[in-house]
């Protein structure tokens, strides 16, 4: 007796299931962000490049008053500047601006990915501390 072939979309749907299994042993695509939740990771990897740039937050055009163009400048202004209220991140300023659409986002022109408004949330949850 011989096997029947398998029709073509059998086969199709076969390797999707095999493709899924294995991201999802070797974990590929999870949820889980193991980067650090410091700031001293937050201002060089997201807040300096994203909105520290010339036409915004730097030390030239500072708009808003806000300067963000270095680590320890860019920590006192939100916290000293009431931006980001430590424990509170639904009561700081700077996540409802990274959530905000259009002109009252920031930053205005490309929004930053979710995880990156997650991971300032979590730091602000941990107390927002200058580590």
């Amino acid at each position: 007796m011989h096997n029947p072939r398998m029709p073509p979309r059998s086969l199709a749907l076969l390797a999707g299931i095999a493709v899924l299994g294995a991201l999802a042993a070797t974990g590929c695509g999870g949820s889980v962000d193991d980067r650090p939740q410091k700031w001293s990771f937050i201002a060089a990897s997201i807040v300096e490049p994203s909105c520290a740039t010339v036409s915004c937050h730097s030390a030239i055009s500072q708009r808003g008053g806000v300067d963000l163009h270095a680590r320890e400048i860019g920590y006192y202004t939100l916290i000293n500047g009431f931006y980001v209220i430590p424990k509170l991140p639904d009561q700081s300023t700077v996540i409802s601006l990274m959530n905000a659409e259009g002109s009252l986002r920031m930053p205005p022109d490309v929004p930053l990915p979710q995880a990156d408004i997650a991971l300032i949330e979590s730091w602000i949850t941990d107390g927002a501390p200058n580590n």
